[in-house]
């Protein structure tokens, strides 16, 4: 027998006294089983490395969904902001045209660039087009229309794009609003420091212009209005300013003058006293003096109210709204 070359003996002593078993395995079986279970040991560990691939690559899926989901989101936001920058575009163009401002120019989100190959347009009716328009499209899905991936704008770049312009409109709108908050301060202080409602409520006795003094019975030339109100009724500021006069005048008795800026000055006379000391500042609304008599050219209890524009003596009728 060839035991020794073609067999592995195992033995197996079983005690002293007994004999010990011997059990011969055929080489080429020993060699068999090293191989069935070098193979079963590769398909196990690529079955591993397989299942850890799959396990990657779905992480890998889900991190790119969700990455996704999140570019989506970016771009839904994007695309609200430049919405609303184009609703403020239209409110700021409503707005420079109220306050007379010019205005400035939109820059559109796209460009006005054209080109690119064409034909005739006869050609284009009566067959095919040229040679390099095919090579031009050549690539693309026959019928399809549409562009392949390499030509179309990866996602990051429109949204890059789109950030780019946001900004610069932000910048724009910014400065627009500034110069409208500057006007608009100018035409809120030049509203509310002009003469706008009835420095006391009365009728109209005497008008500005042409009349018959009733001291001497001539024509002349009265530079105010007359309004008859009982004594000591309050007298009103029309509009916000500050007191340059407060002081007694032969002709005009008891008298208030207020500087109301842009030029504007308004006076008040006859009072029957004065509420208020020069340099005292006043609103729309005070109350600066009480309606009298005083001063040698009065008749009667009323209020000579008289306005100025850049020292010119205007109607005062004209600036009363209420």
């Amino acid at each position: 027998m060839r035991l020794a070359d073609d067999a592995y003996t195992i033995m197996i002593f079983r005690g002293v006294a007994a004999n010990p078993l011997r059990i011969s395995v055929p080489r080429r079986v020993v060699k068999g089983g090293i191989v069935a279970i070098a193979v079963l040991i590769v398909v196990q560990v690529w079955g591993v490395a397989h299942y850890v691939a799959q396990m990657e690559q779905g992480d890998e899926l889900a991190a790119l969904r969700q990455e996704m989901s999140r570019s989506k989101g970016v771009s839904d936001t994007i695309a609200d902001m430049k919405q609303r920058m184009l609703a403020t575009q239209e409110l700021s163009q409503k707005l420079q045209a109220m306050f007379g401002l010019e205005f400035e120019p939109t820059q559109s989100m796209g460009s006005n660039g054209q080109g690119g190959d064409e034909v005739p347009h006869e050609e284009a009716l009566d067959g095919e087009p040229e040679q390099g328009m095919g090579e031009m499209v050549s690539g693309t899905a026959a019928g399809s229309g549409v562009m392949p991936p390499h030509m179309q704008p990866s996602q990051a770049a429109a949204i890059r794009k789109d950030v780019a312009w946001l900004d610069l409109q932000t910048l724009r709108q910014q400065r627009i609003f500034d110069r409208l908050e500057e006007v608009a301060g100018q035409r809120f202080d030049r509203w509310d420091a002009t003469p706008s409602i009835w420095p006391v409520k009365g009728s109209v006795t005497s008008k500005f212009g042409p009349r018959i003094s009733p001291f001497t019975g001539k024509k002349t030339f009265h530079f105010g209005v007359d309004i008859g109100a009982r004594t000591r009724a309050k007298v009103l500021a029309p509009a916000k300013g500050n007191v340059v006069v407060a002081a007694y005048d032969v002709r005009m008795g008891n008298f208030i003058r207020l500087g109301h800026g842009h030029g504007i000055e308004t006076t008040y006379g006859h009072l029957d006293e004065k509420l208020v000391q020069r340099g005292q500042k006043v609103k729309r609304g005070d109350v600066i003096g009480l309606v009298g008599n005083t001063g040698k050219f009065s008749t009667g209890p009323h209020l000579h109210y008289q306005v100025a524009v850049n020292d010119k003596i205007v109607d005062p009728l004209q600036y009363i709204l209420d």
